[in-house]
């Protein structure tokens, strides 16, 4: 039987460092050199422990940027985009298992697995001094699907109150492009959050 433990609302804030996989119609891709950019991260939304607090399920909205770099002999290249979605977030906390160490220590440490579908809601590229609006390119908009794995680590403050630190690593693909060119962003994550407790 399946008993629901504790619902939290959380917060989180943070930075995303994103690489972008592209690949060009024509092989002009081999040609640049990409470096990564840092963009800024959000998630707000509800948690509910499952089996003794064991595992964590989590549901809100997310917002990424997902920026980056590129350059050939001749051109430079930015992107920055912004993403809002819905995550969906499953978590084993290993304080329950065979943690000992952590016992007693107002740590609790979690494994996460889960994944984000958004959408584009302002793209912009740059190339020399050309500004493009990237919501009329079929491989940044429709639907965006990113799985991702992690580890965090919560410190409790109170019985109500606890500190979220956590890094998770995802790889994004667009579920609606049919185009030639096809991008996709690697991106680690770090954030910092807040959670309260609403039924303890």
């Amino acid at each position: 039987m399946v008993n629901a433990n504790a619902q939290d609302f959380y917060i989180s804030i943070g930075k995303n460092i994103s690489n972008f996989d592209y690949k060009s119609s024509n092989g002009s891709d081999e040609n640049l050199d990409f470096r990564s950019g840092m963009g800024n991260n959000l998630e707000l939304g509800y948690t509910s422990s499952l089996k003794n607090n064991r595992f964590v399920h989590a549901i809100g909205l997310s917002y990424n940027e997902f920026n980056a770099e590129a350059s050939n002999y001749a051109t430079n290249y930015s992107w920055e985009t912004k993403y809002l979605g819905i995550i969906n977030k499953f978590s084993n906390n290993l304080s329950n298992t065979n943690s000992e160490w952590l016992s007693g220590s107002g740590i609790t440490a979690l494994l996460n697995i889960g994944f984000v579908t958004a959408t584009l809601i302002s793209g912009k590229q740059f190339v020399n001094n050309y500004y493009y609006d990237l919501g009329k390119h079929e491989d940044f908009s429709g639907i965006l699907l990113q799985p991702f794995v992690g580890f965090s680590i919560q410190y409790n403050i109170s019985r109500n109150l606890r500190l979220n630190l956590g890094y998770n690593f995802s790889k994004t693909f667009n579920l609606l492009n049919k185009s030639t060119e096809k991008i996709s962003f690697n991106t680690s994550q770090f954030q910092f959050g807040i959670q309260v407790s609403l039924l303890r």
